[in-house]
């Protein structure tokens, strides 16, 4: 019994001596090539200084560059009645089912409303409030999971109640509380958007 512990002490000693061997080596390794590569990279950098740029050529490239930019300047106006918030166009409507709703929307190039963050969410609620409104069906639904009608992630999970999804599938906004889910025939205001490239 001691010599198969004194066994097992030598052979984990031996291993641990050649553990360090290695480590050793791949340090060394590591040093070798970090020093190539500064060399190399001083001279690339000696090659990019050395190449000339006549100053007419760099004045005409940067004119075409102008040209050719998308004027981030620009504004874009919502239609007459929605509001403008972040990269869209927002219309709070009357009450129609969560499936009429969505069809609606769809006919003023827009979809129901979608939220990803408190910053959103929080802009939606005061829309209700505004308009005068308590509840808001949006473009959120329970198909196997919890997804949006305009294919984004499903990532704002702050529900103020949550339903069985099965039984009530359809995501509406309360303008004092989180989301929550309910039965999709129930008539209800509704929130349409349109992205910015649309309005």
């Amino acid at each position: 019994m001691k010599a198969l512990l004194l066994l097992s002490l030598l052979v984990l000693s031996a291993a641990a001596d050649v553990a360090k061997v290695a480590d050793a080596a791949e340090v060394a390794d590591a040093a070798g090539v970090a020093d190539v590569v500064p060399e190399l990279q001083e001279e690339k950098q000696l090659l990019e200084d050395e190449v000339p740029f006549p100053e007419e050529e760099e004045a005409a490239m940067f004119a075409a560059a102008a040209q050719d930019a998308p004027d981030t300047d620009r504004m874009f106006v919502c239609p007459s009645g929605w509001v403008r918030y972040k990269t869209g166009c927002y219309l709070y409507m009357s009450s129609l089912s969560w499936s009429g709703a969505e069809t609606h929307c769809a006919r003023q190039g827009a979809s129901l409303a979608t939220f990803h963050d408190v910053f959103e969410y929080s802009f939606l609620q005061s829309l209700i409030r505004q308009a005068g409104g308590s509840t808001a069906w949006t473009g959120g639904f329970y198909f196997q999971t919890w997804r949006w009608l305009d294919q984004s992630r499903f990532t704002y999970f702050s529900y103020s109640s949550l339903n069985s999804a099965t039984s009530y599938p359809c995501v509406y906004l309360q303008s004092r509380a989180g989301w929550t889910n309910g039965v999709c025939s129930t008539s209800r205001p509704f929130i349409c958007m349109k992205r910015t490239d649309t309005c």
